[in-house]
């Protein structure tokens, strides 16, 4: 099945291309195959379609103790995806192999092979520099073999492929901001709130990295200055009192005098909570104000269109936006909410596929890094 058609004149208000400068791509393109173009309303009308061209992209997201793959035909809008509960956690080299066997059953659900492989996106639980696309930092306690150059781990299997690694959770907020809550946005903060806590910021289609890939690490963020040390090794990091860790054990503190068995991941606290767990409801809430108090020190930095809230906390969004809404009000500026445009806070649309849809996007539209 063909991609949907697009306007020339549509290709040209996306891009911020003039009409003369689309007009000239598309005649080269329409000339190598790539593209075929329709319709007899003049240029501005006329329809454009991908030519006849095979191949399949991929997404990879590679999270704390799972990882998921996407891959479509890109003449066709489909996704297949598949996930595994291997991960950063378990040594690369298992888990490399479980993506590339992931891979290679998924494009011949498709109808291809690996050779038809053209780009993989690949999401990471580490910061990333985006000039070089090495990696610049892993949590400081982790003992994740995450280091050195992603963009070589999977030349083996896929020599002249390229691999376009990047942070998970910005990787994620560019899936929501392209498919998901987002998409009507131009500018988005993404959370990531699971078993740690990151943010992506996307504005006017760019990802916001930072100069070292730093950017977005809203889970470290200092909000109790006499509070616990992180695993980051600072004091007080968000990640201390609100990821998916300290709620667990936050339940299981209040649940041990009685014996009560407690809930053995985010996943079933959140269930519990749905069916009126108070400690379990608690809990979340309490999660939720101390995310928004971030949110809003965030916000008053970046000033974004949209803040949506994704991960595992996000599949409890319907419970936790009206206490995060109001954390952010009282300490963010007033004007986010008073302006014509106020903020929109949402909970993500894309769920656990955010991240691989992200991935299989970008690795589509970069330019892959220099390897050494």
């Amino acid at each position: 099945m063909l991609a949907p058609a697009t306007q020339q004149v549509a290709i040209a208000a996306t891009t911020g291309l003039s009409q003369a400068t689309v007009s000239g791509v598309v005649q080269d393109l329409q000339r190598e195959g790539v593209l075929r173009v329709t319709g007899a309303e003049g240029e501005r009308g006329n329809r454009v379609h991908l030519g006849n061209i095979t191949g399949a992209a991929v997404g990879v997201d590679v999270g704390h103790q799972r990882v998921i793959v996407a891959a479509r035909r890109v003449d066709a809008t489909d996704l297949v995806t598949a996930e595994a509960g291997i991960g950063a956690q378990h040594p690369r080299e298992a888990w490399m192999a479980k993506v590339q066997e992931m891979i290679k059953d998924l494009t011949a659900e498709i109808g291809l092979t690996l050779d038809d492989v053209i780009s993989i996106g690949l999401g990471l639980p580490a910061a990333i520099d985006p000039r070089t696309a090495k990696i610049t930092q892993v949590v400081a306690t982790s003992q994740w073999d995450l280091t050195g150059h992603p963009a070589t781990w999977f030349a083996d299997w896929f020599p002249d492929v390229p691999v376009i690694p990047d942070n998970d959770a910005n990787l994620a907020a560019y899936g929501e901001y392209l498919h998901g809550a987002g998409h009507d946005a131009k500018s988005m903060v993404y959370v990531k709130a699971s078993s740690g806590i990151g943010a992506g910021y996307v504005a006017y289609g760019v990802i916001k990295r930072g100069k070292r890939g730093l950017a977005g690490e809203l889970g470290h963020l200092t909000i109790d200055r006499n509070g616990v040390i992180c695993r980051c090794g600072s004091r007080g990091c968000l990640e201390t009192v609100a990821a998916g860790p300290r709620l667990l054990a936050r339940v299981r503190e209040a649940y041990e005098p009685y014996g009560t068995t407690p809930p053995a991941n985010l996943d079933e606290l959140i269930t519990r909570a749905r069916h009126g767990d108070t400690v379990c409801c608690r809990v979340l809430k309490d999660a939720a104000r101390d995310i928004g108090f971030a949110l809003a020190l965030a916000s008053n930095i970046t000033d974004p269109e949209t803040v949506v809230l994704g991960g595992t906390l996000g599949k409890a969004a319907d419970m936790l936006i009206d206490p995060l809404t109001a954390s952010i009000r009282e300490y963010g500026l007033a004007g986010m909410f008073t302006h014509d445009s106020p903020l929109r806070i949402v909970g993500a649309q894309l769920g656990d596929l955010a991240g691989a849809r992200g991935a299989m996007a970008l690795g589509l539209l970069t330019e892959p890094p220099l390897r050494s």
